[in-house]
């Protein structure tokens, strides 16, 4: 029995050197004073204390970071005020599967009982000693409050495993006068262990698609964001080369394997999909979907199953209606215990041993080539020359909205080289996640798409990126309004005067002429974006034209050690067209049954 006593602190600091973390993100706060004291003491510490300007920017980098590193990356943040801050990107996190641990700490264990006793409220007090656990309780794996020194080691090592095990958040709530006591030393190591399927529930799920197959042809496979989060990559590689088989990615995966892959078809996002690559994706014999997610960002608005097709995932494996080896008709069944891991590599040994016939596809166009000679400047001309410019060395990192739809076709020639919170969809992701990004791999630049809404929710993060010597390009796509929401509302101030298709052309409203222009709530306040690096640090540059945007490229070639902040003007009524297909849907606004404005 091992009787070695360390502090709480200790315990927590050895328990994370041990699963590899590197970074701890936040912003200080005295009631965990103690625990940021502990690693800034220690001269040998492998955790560096990597501080942000806010909660919320501090729960986005430590998303960014646990996305490319695979390691848990803590925050840690002060009781009430700092952990509400945080819970929206914690949410995000829970949401899309990245591995943060929220670190809170608490009132003392005096102060908690005067307030139950006296009613005294301490600094950052709701009243309710479990009003932060349990706003986490919800978006977390698992949950803790250690109110003494006793508790540590389990609770904390039960967090730890959860989060391991699960691919998602955890919390640990300590008290601040729990942090400087002690406690047992670590005994052995976390267990790493994740979900194990069942083996015959396995294998029959590998049968009934491999039927699928045989009873429709001509796979294609679908490729999503579980394979990245569990390290699937090289077995959907193998998976993919093995059968000679074309895939696509969801929105949300999109650079899951390299896009330069001779099998690759393009990003597969429901509406917003380029007709050409919709046309391969619908056009398979089936679709065998890996590791992607039901959610709308991922489906473009389109139905989430259709009886030809496969869906593995966390979830479990669902298989389309097919016929078995015995010419039965089968309607659609659910395997759920069977491991992503365990069933791609099941299907592949079997698919390699099965003949069928290949889905014969010719490489769609990505994205269409822009006229770069005027002068105009628009989202696609813009992500065109993009995609002209992109290398290796850089990690394309883009935020919610119509960056996201702009950049969706750009041609990432790397695997993971595209970041984007394409499910939980909070804007101003992009800026501070970018930091997390660049620590986690220091040998890529990333460049960062994000509008100017966007931008003003998260802009301090630019200050993170001077202060920590990063060479993170911010292009800020300024048009001027929340162009997403005012689509989503009411698409008419996008659609032409004149148009090819009668349903995509403007409608001029009399009773309602509000209808007509963006509405003034969705309008933006202008700022000069670029000179925020005259307070923060770095470069700023204004591009307002094609050749412009030219120049500013070189610049940031030039100085590639660098920050930069580039202000990119667009028109308020240009649209990528990955979303010109809402222009003929009636927004929420052109209902009948919509109350008109007065």
């Amino acid at each position: 029995m091992n009787t070695e006593l360390v502090t709480v602190a200790q315990y927590l600091k050895i328990r994370l050197q041990e699963l590899g973390c590197e970074h701890i993100f936040g912003v200080a706060g005295n009631y965990s004073a103690a625990l940021l004291n502990t690693i800034e003491e220690d001269p040998e510490s492998s955790i560096k204390i990597s501080g942000n300007t806010n909660e919320i920017n501090a729960g986005h980098c430590a998303d960014g970071y646990a996305r490319v590193s695979h390691k848990i990356a803590p925050v840690c943040v002060t009781y009430g005020v700092g952990a509400f801050s945080l819970l929206n990107p914690v949410a995000g996190a829970f949401v899309e599967h990245n591995k943060l641990l929220v670190l809170n700490g608490a009132p003392t264990y005096a102060e908690q009982k005067r307030q139950r006793v006296e009613g005294v409220l301490y600094s950052h007090m709701s009243g309710d000693e479990r009003s932060n656990i349990d706003a986490y309780r919800s978006v977390t794996v698992a949950a803790e409050q250690i109110k003494n020194a006793s508790q540590a080691p389990a609770k904390i090592d039960t967090v730890l495993t959860a989060i391991v095990s699960e691919g998602r958040p955890g919390y640990l709530e300590i008290y601040e006068d729990v942090w400087r006591k002690k406690c047992r030393a670590p005994c052995g190591l976390i267990d790493q262990q994740t979900h194990q399927g069942d083996e015959s529930e396995t294998e029959a799920a590998v049968a009934a698609t491999i039927d699928m197959i045989n009873y429709r042809g001509t796979p294609i496979f679908w490729g999503g964001i579980e394979l990245q989060r569990q390290q699937l990559q090289s077995q959907f590689q193998s998976l993919v080369e093995r059968t000679q088989s074309p895939f696509v990615t969801s929105i949300l995966a999109k650079s899951v394997l390299p896009e330069s892959h001779e099998m690759f078809r393009g990003v597969y996002n429901g509406n917003a999909t380029p007709q050409a690559i919709h046309d391969i994706f619908d056009n398979a014999g089936c679709r065998i979907a890996l590791g992607v997610w039901n959610t709308s960002k991922n489906l473009g608005g389109t139905s989430s199953w259709s009886a030809d097709m496969v869906m593995a995932n966390n979830e479990g494996v669902k298989v389309g209606y097919h016929r078995n080896s015995d010419g039965e008709s089968v309607g659609n069944r659910y395997y759920p215990n069977v491991v992503l891991k365990d069933f791609i590599e099941k299907l592949s040994v079997k698919l390699a041993a099965n003949t069928f016939a290949p889905y014969q596809t010719a490489l769609p166009q990505f994205i269409p080539k822009i006229n770069l000679s005027s002068d105009s400047l628009s989202y696609d001309s813009f992500f065109s020359k993009i995609n002209d410019y992109l290398r290796d060395e850089h990690t394309v990192v883009v935020d919610a909205g119509f960056p996201l739809l702009g950049a969706q076709n750009l041609t990432i020639k790397r695997a993971d080289g595209f970041i984007s919170a394409a499910a939980w969809l909070s804007i101003g992701y992009s800026v501070p996640a970018s930091l997390g990004v660049k620590l986690a791999d220091l040998t890529k630049r990333p460049l960062v798409f994000v509008g100017d809404g966007a931008f003003q929710e998260t802009c301090q993060a630019i200050s993170g990126h001077h202060y920590y010597g990063t060479n993170n390009v911010v292009f800020v796509l300024d048009n001027g309004i929340y162009g997403i929401e005012q689509m989503l509302v009411n698409p008419n101030p996008f659609r032409p005067d004149e148009s090819e298709c009668a349903q995509e052309q403007k409608i001029y409203y009399q009773a309602r002429p509000q209808q007509n222009t963006v509405y003034n709530y969705n309008r933006l306040n202008k700022w000069s974006y670029e000179k925020i690096v005259d307070m923060v640090g770095g470069r700023g540059v204004v591009v307002n034209n094609n050749q412009e945007l030219q120049q500013a490229l070189i610049e940031i070639d030039q100085y590639p050690n660098d920050n930069f902040v580039i202000r990119v003007m667009l028109n308020e009524t240009d649209i990528p067209h990955a979303i010109a297909y809402h222009l003929a849907l009636t927004g929420e606004d052109e209902q009948k049954d919509s109350v008109p404005i007065t």
